[in-house]
């Protein structure tokens, strides 16, 4: 039954969907919607849609890119995964450890039935408009075709073959469209591993060099700047989008935070370790305490949370020294993007300045919240703590949009979110 309902509110959603695109298509909207003529995005989950570690038909329809299109009448297609994903995406409570294919939180993805079928959902022609892939680094959207897949995930092996043409890039499928505006959002995940606790730079993107958990901006900045060339030559505008710090990731949580939740987290069966009180270590939370949460409930034993960070382990945790590491190479490479705009007279998205109130808006840790919450995260971010919920991609929609206005005198609207002064329950 479930099933057939997932099958029968996608089918209207994709007759809403068409004739969406259809009336878009013939109603005069704002000024700079001829841009959006053929509108193509390159880049990472942030602009595939990925939300709560999943990504599925409904949430690529609520990504930036997709919103941006539609306050500017623009038409914007996109390949739609059929439910439940690819991955299938968290569900909430984070208590219940769930997908939405029903298989647990803590199960590998990439081989549990159902979330290993990634399957299209619609008929639609490659290339579509966005080619942004889940995972992918600029290394990835400059060369990576389906057919050299095969140094990937098994999960964007599967990707691939659902958003790109057989032997193009996401780099050559944008050229193939002859494109009137190009985004270009890529560079966090060449440095999103670092949330493990680990910082080791690498060498290169592929072979030996590219042990690591995150790639400096030496060896990074050439392989943008390539890319760069490739967007160039095609001709149209182009809006350039900035990588968020660490200030901006409401799931990172101190120390001594967590420490002031101490005694809820005994009812969950974690001991919160002495020294936490007054650490500046910061915590990845969906890891670190969702998975000694499970721990403590499936082995019926407690489980102590310590904020000593391990040199070499992969602890979840960061020194401050860490951070400043971290965001050195964040902001390293905004810099260079917001340079590389400005000289060709492209707009820039600041992602870090559209991240950094989430967490400033955010409340206080309580692991109550964190497992029994529907925003856990607050009102922006979804339920892994990283990528957006609509709510948040409507953000990052509303800055591409004031930054396309300011640079090319545009006058695409925005939607703008009430800030709400709760989100739990």
């Amino acid at each position: 039954m479930t099933r057939n309902w997932f099958l029968s509110a996608g089918a209207l959603a994709l007759l809403s969907l068409a004739a969406c695109e259809s009336d878009n298509a013939n109603v005069t909207g704002p000024k700079g919607q001829e841009a959006f003529a053929t509108f193509v995005a390159i880049g990472t989950s942030l602009s595939m849609g990925v939300q709560s570690d999943g990504v599925v038909y409904f949430s690529q329809q609520q990504d930036w890119t997709k919103l941006l299109s539609h306050q500017a009448f623009g038409s914007f297609t996109q390949p739609l995964i059929a439910p439940p994903g690819c991955h299938s995406p968290f569900i909430a409570p984070l208590q219940l450890s769930r997908r939405l294919s029903g298989i647990s939180a803590a199960a590998n993805p990439a081989t549990s039935i159902p979330d290993t079928t990634c399957a299209a959902f619609g008929t639609y022609s490659l290339p579509t408009n966005d080619v942004a892939i889940d995972g992918a680094t600029t290394y990835d959207a400059l060369y990576v075709t389906p057919e050299t897949t095969v140094v990937e995930t098994v999960k964007r092996r599967r990707q691939y073959r659902l958003v790109l043409p057989p032997k193009k890039s996401q780099v050559t499928a944008m050229m193939q469209q002859n494109p009137t505006l190009v985004s270009v959002e890529l560079g966090g995940n060449e440095v999103l591993q670092v949330v493990s606790g680990l910082l080791f730079p690498r060498a290169g993107y592929r072979g030996a060099a590219a042990q690591g958990t995150y790639v400096p901006n030496a060896v990074w900045q050439p392989v943008y700047d390539n890319l760069i060339d490739s967007v160039k030559k095609t001709g149209a505008k182009v809006i350039l989008s900035g990588v968020p710090n660490t200030s901006g990731f409401v799931s990172l949580r101190t120390g001594d935070e967590l420490y002031q939740d101490s005694v809820a987290f005994r009812g969950y069966g974690v001991i919160v370790a002495a020294n936490c009180q007054g650490s500046p270590n910061v915590i990845f939370t969906p890891s670190k305490v969702l998975g000694l949460v499970g721990a403590a409930q499936a082995t019926g034993t407690a489980q102590t949370l310590s904020c000593t960070d391990t040199p070499g382990a992969q602890d979840n945790i960061l020194t401050p020294a860490d951070v400043q590491i971290v965001d050195g190479v964040l902001n390293g490479m905004s810099n260079h993007i917001k340079a590389v705009a400005q000289a060709n007279g492209w707009a820039y998205m600041d992602m870090a300045a559209v991240w950094a109130p989430w967490v400033t808006r955010r409340g206080p840790f309580k692991v109550a919240n964190l497992l029994g919450c529907v925003r856990p995260f607050g009102q922006y971010v979804s339920l892994d703590g990283i990528h957006p919920n609509v709510q948040g991609y409507q953000e990052m929609a509303n800055a591409a949009a004031l930054a396309l206005n300011l640079t090319y005198g545009f006058e695409i609207p925005t939607n703008d979110q009430a800030v709400l002064t709760s989100t739990c329950p």
